[in-house]
């Protein structure tokens, strides 16, 4: 009996010695975070105009480049020299040295209303030299988390033949988002 007590004790420490065996801790595992700034894109002019354009009989395009603001007429249409047209500027903030992408409206889902038929406006293109925020000289410390950028944008508007005078109005988005 007594060398059956021995064994079951034996057993007992045997399995309390394999239970122990069959877990591990591991100590000193990282654990780490990176936090951003919100990105955040503001207008910071009037936005988008394609600006004064005198219709005529056959209709055409108007394209406002925002590399340089030139408007480029097709169809015979003519452009007023005197109005103010622009393209949209944009200023993007966010944290220094992220990487961004911007996102235009599709063709066929912004329009011009007014008093005559709506106006498609088309091919949205953005002029921006780089993609990376980066801060201004003064603010290149350790601690200047935040920078901006500023950009353009411009677009084709489509006129249609016999357009009806009067102003035409609508609005867009501009999405910005951290790569």
């Amino acid at each position: 009996m007594r060398m059956l007590s021995t064994l079951l004790l034996s057993l007992v420490g045997l399995g309390t010695g394999l239970a122990q065996g069959q877990s591990a801790t591991a100590s000193n595992v990282p654990a780490t975070a990176r936090i951003y700034v919100p990105i955040t894109v503001t207008l910071t002019n009037s936005g988008l105009s394609f600006g004064d354009i005198y219709a005529n009989v056959t209709g055409g395009n108007v394209v406002l480049d925002p590399s340089t603001d030139l408007r480029t007429p097709t169809g015979g249409l003519v452009l007023g020299t005197l109005s103010q047209h622009n393209s949209a500027a944009l200023r993007v903030g966010g944290k220094r040295n992220a990487t961004f992408v911007i996102t235009l409206p599709a063709n066929g889902t912004v329009t011009l209303t007014g008093p005559g038929t709506a106006m498609a406006v088309n091919a949205f293109t953005a002029a921006v030299g780089t993609t990376t925020l980066t801060a201004p000289f003064a603010s290149k410390l350790p601690d200047a988390a935040s920078a901006n950028l500023t950009f353009k944008v411009g677009g084709t508007l489509v006129v249609g033949a016999n357009q009806m005078d009067g102003d035409y109005t609508g609005t867009f988005a501009v999405t910005v988002a951290y790569n």
